[in-house]
């Protein structure tokens, strides 16, 4: 039985031993509540009260603990590639045994082709092809490897074919997956709206208005050139044709998702990497999408912040933010920023993009965030997060993809400021790990008292895009998950020191 179900028992008891003795209940329960709350809290203290943290039972511990949401969470990045290659099988389609790439047709010159089953076979190469497919075995054993970031980032590019295939099983897959983990709420960045800037603007009216958007040197200027774009796309019946298709879309992959305990909710997002009308298309489109559905709540921008082009269009993609802001106020804006280290980019680069994304973008939230340190006057940009924006920290993907960990992550500058924080997987797939796995992190590396973890936990309900009625909901329920939990773990704790 679950905590949720297990809290409606405990509900439906107080009912049934009717009003009279309510008040003798109450004031029982609420004494017992707290006692298991401090023995709780002192079985997870002991936990990590010794030179080595008892691994095994603090992932026990966190495994069946609440967690509220996942808020920082990629749809196709959180997929399996295991799951992937079921999904190649059913299609019918094949493995290039050279690339290891899918392969959607034959054609003359390609190598030699693989179905899924052949390639399951040839445990050498099916093997490799997980290590490429997502992080697995990177740093478990001696091979040839790109750098973590690149290793990471190409994943996606293999996987890409499949991954927008039976999205409604997908999502079916993360919630189950999630229930299981005591998760209830995902967060997920599904897909890009779909709109091409290409099927509305010739090439040369692109290049003109790309170069006019990077020549801009000011919010006055990029407001100017975005206002004549967006006028242009909203006159297209393709452009808005494209938009409700993308909104139908959604609505039909999540039906049968949300639930009494558990809900899903979707941002769309823009890429960092394209020419900067491709990415006002995607971004634009992806609020007119926002304010069609309450299913997507939110904006996002993805791919390698270090990219030579993200870097360059940096303060553009703010000031398109700006721009859409103003014009959709109540679309929600969540950005990756900071997610870079010393070394990755010139020093100049580290000084402002987190800064950038509360102040200009004015996001609600900021993912990674990991380049504090380096940002210039980052004190007033503490200030400025702990009343503006909350910080998803993603500790396994920023050790992996930047090499950031320990007291080397940001976490605990955060935390002694008191930005809200919220803790979140990133691309668990890939990174193939959970949001248990985060919490074991978090407290194996800075020993946050349990207070804090809890606090952490029901800031991914209060920081979520969710309306109010839905977080309210959540709230009680995660506060009668926390009621068994607490019960269960106390009873362990005094079990074990009998």
């Amino acid at each position: 039985m679950n905590y949720i179900k297990k809290g409606y028992v405990i509900i439906f008891m107080i009912i049934l031993f009717g009003c009279s003795s309510l008040n003798t209940y109450d004031t029982s329960t609420s004494l017992n509540n707290r006692d298991n709350l401090q023995t709780t809290s002192d079985f997870y203290d002991s936990m990590l009260d010794t030179l080595k943290p008892n691994i095994a039972l603090l992932t026990m511990f966190f495994n069946r603990m609440p967690k509220g949401g996942d808020l920082h969470h990629h749809y196709t990045g959180t997929i399996y590639a295991e799951t992937y290659l079921d999904w190649v099988g059913e299609k019918s389609w094949w493995i290039d045994k050279c690339t290891l790439k899918i392969v959607k047709e034959k054609k003359d010159g390609t190598c030699d082709l693989l179905t899924v089953g052949q390639l399951i076979a040839n445990d050498v190469l099916y093997r490799k092809l997980l290590t490429l497919w997502s992080d697995k075995d990177y740093s478990n054993h001696s091979h040839n490897q790109l750098p973590p970031d690149t290793n990471f980032f190409n994943a996606f590019a293999y996987f890409g074919e499949v991954s927008g295939e039976y999205m409604d099983i997908g999502l079916n897959i993360l919630k189950e997956r999630a229930i299981k983990e005591n998760v209830t709420y995902i967060e997920t960045m599904l897909k890009r709206v779909g709109v091409k800037s290409s099927d509305y603007f010739t090439s040369n009216e692109s290049a003109k208005y790309n170069k006019l958007l990077r020549n801009a040197k000011s919010q006055q200027e990029v407001d100017e050139i975005l206002s004549i774009l967006d006028s242009r796309f909203e006159a297209e019946k393709g452009f808005t044709s494209s938009v409700n298709k993308f909104v139908s879309t959604v609505d039909d992959v999540h039906q049968g998702i949300d639930g009494d305990d558990f809900f899903m909710r979707y941002q769309t997002y823009a890429v960092r990497v394209l020419e900067p009308l491709q990415v006002f298309a995607d971004l634009f489109s992806g609020c007119l999408a926002a304010e069609k559905s309450q299913l997507i709540v939110g904006v996002n921008i993805v791919a390698p912040e270090n990219n030579i082009v993200a870097l360059n269009d940096y303060t553009l993609h703010m000031r398109m933010y700006n721009y859409l802001a103003r014009k959709f106020p109540n679309v929600n804006r969540a950005l990756h920023a900071g997610e870079l280290a010393l070394g990755m980019v010139r020093p100049k680069d580290l000084t402002f993009h987190i800064q950038q994304a509360c102040d200009i973008a004015q996001a609600q939230r900021i993912g990674h965030g990991v380049d504090l340190p380096f940002e210039q006057d980052f004190i007033d940009q503490l200030r400025n997060l702990k009343e503006k924006a909350a910080i998803e920290i993603n500790l396994t993907s920023n050790e992996f993809i930047l090499g950031i960990e320990g007291n080397k992550h940001p976490y605990l500058i955060y935390s002694s400021y008191d930005v809200p924080i919220v803790i979140s997987t990133d691309d668990s797939g890939v990174s193939r790990n959970n949001l248990t796995n985060e919490y074991l992190l978090l407290a194996t590396r800075y020993q946050p008292k349990y207070d804090r973890i809890k606090e952490y936990v029901y800031n991914s309900i209060e920081y979520s895009f969710l309306d109010q009625t839905k977080k309210s909901v959540l709230k009680k329920n995660i506060d009668v998950q926390f009621i068994v939990f607490e019960s269960d773990m106390a009873g362990l704790y005094k079990s074990l020191n009998q």
